[in-house]
């Protein structure tokens, strides 16, 4: 072979190696502006371009290698991806999207809108092994951390965000315990309890001690009060779980109830069987109770007012006397409000029924608890078909309760007197059932006991004035 010849064939030799050079360079320009027809956009060779200009590219033995460094990097970061991907759902806290659930994410999908991880190329967001982290790979992590692409759509990590969000919802509700009954298991040892249920609006509570809140007092939950049809003023007896040895008190500070046996004395389905209160027709009060003196007129399911100055307290114990002695299986009870702490042992010790107390020392809120539950009291036990006779000392001590709680109130406003009006108004003789009589002191000596007083005359009938 002559020199010439020779010449010539190296000359075709490095024509053609430029050639394939320049494709190269020419592919990865048009890679970099985004104008060849690849299924993954952005090729990591496009990134490792350093000179400002692609076509400034300095032909060397590197680029023939490139195509398959780029494809080893890519097998490892798909590696990688799905290895963070497989371990996303052990991370999840609190339903926040973490960066291993983003990129299992991404991994999963197939990257459908980027193109295909099959084609030797790195998912984007992920650079290549020995290339640092680019801006456009930390703003996609930061969108799936904040609840958006497709850990926004619970379907990166298998869909487990909407699971971890309805758990917490119902631990919520398990906590609250409105509408959960307790649960008896075999070993525990059940305590009993008794009282009377005092229903407020978002829960309600057995009193043990009385009529008002107490420190051995025992929570109810609302649905326990709908499952039973219980109502304010039902005397509920059942039980409570002992404490295990051991274990912690919650930040609960009463016991729940966990078993009801009766409610006024009969099963829980009897108890949801009886008629309500206010549901039975009034009638007037023909019947009478069969006492003596000022008071003989009255009847059962009279509305009876005492105004006066001194001797109403004498008159109301004379009262109570005489219902024990002629109705001894109706009901009595005695409410006195602000009375001197003598008169509430002569009570005590005279009257053969129920003392209802709302001492001096006690605040206005606390008379009026206690005058309210012991009315609902009274009208839970008419619905059993009881007799019941109320006797209220004052009437005008409740109002002056009522005006201490409201705010601004002026004497002479004759809002006032509608809550005394209301507890005047329960009296009543049911048809075809039992009777409510009320029989009210109501003194004149503040203005609002005057206006008390002329407002209840209307609602009373019968009034004797002292």
């Amino acid at each position: 072979m002559t020199e010439e010849q020779t010449t010539s064939e190296d000359a075709n030799v490095d024509n053609s190696r430029q050639a394939e050079i320049d494709a190269l360079a020419a592919q990865l320009a048009s890679a970099a502006a985004g104008e060849t027809d690849v299924k993954t956009p952005r090729k990591r060779a496009s990134r490792r371009v350093t000179a400002k200009d692609p076509s400034e590219f300095t032909p060397t033995e590197a680029p023939a290698e490139a195509q398959p460094a780029a494809e080893e990097a890519a097998d490892g970061d798909r590696s990688e991806a799905a290895s963070e991907g497989a371990e996303a759902p052990a991370e999840i806290i609190e339903g926040e999207a973490t960066e291993g659930e983003a990129q299992g994410g991404e991994a999963s999908d197939g990257d459908a809108s980027d193109g295909d991880a099959s084609d030797g190329e790195a998912p984007d967001g992920e650079p290549a092994e020995g290339e640092p982290r680019s801006g456009r790979s930390r703003r996609g992590r930061s969108r799936s951390r904040n609840g958006g692409g497709e850990a926004q759509g619970g379907q990166g990590a298998g869909g487990q965000q909407p699971q971890q969000q309805g758990n917490r919802r119902g631990r919520g509700r398990g906590q609250l315990g409105e509408d959960v009954e307790p649960e008896i298991l075999e070993d525990d040892v059940l305590i009993p309890v008794a009282g009377i249920l005092d229903v407020l609006d978002n829960y309600a509570f057995v009193r043990t001690t009385g009529y008002l809140a107490g420190p051995t007092d025992v929570y109810v939950s609302l649905g326990q009060v709908k499952k039973y049809g219980l109502r304010k003023g039902d005397a509920v007896v059942g039980a409570i779980r002992q404490p295990r040895e051991g274990e912690q008190p919650g930040r609960q500070k009463y016991n729940a109830l966990v078993k009801i046996d009766s409610v006024n004395g009969q099963t829980a389905e009897q108890s949801l069987a009886r008629a309500e209160f206010a549901a039975g027709t009034p009638v007037r009060a023909t019947v009478g109770l069969g006492l003596s003196g000022v008071v003989s007129g009255l009847g059962k399911g009279s509305r009876a007012l005492v105004v006066g100055g001194y001797g109403k307290t004498a008159l109301v114990g004379d009262i109570a006397e005489q219902v024990s002695a002629s109705h001894p299986d109706a009901h009595l009870m005695a409410i006195l409000v602000s009375p001197r702490p003598e008169e509430i042992t002569d009570f005590r010790r005279s009257v053969k029924g129920e003392v209802i107390v709302a001492d001096l020392e006690q605040a206005a809120e606390d008379h009026v608890t206690v005058v309210e539950l012991a009315l609902e009291r009274a009208k839970r036990l008419v619905e059993l078909g009881i007799d019941v006779v109320v006797l209220l000392d004052s009437i005008t001590g409740v109002a002056r309760a009522h005006a201490a709680l409201a705010a601004r109130a002026s004497a002479e406003d004759p809002a006032l007197a509608l809550p005394a009006k209301r507890l005047l108004a329960a009296a009543r003789a049911v048809e075809d059932g039992a009777s409510l009589t009320i029989v009210a002191t109501a003194s004149e000596g503040t203005a609002i006991d005057r206006l008390v007083a002329t407002e209840l005359r209307s609602t009373a009938n019968a009034a004797l004035q002292l």
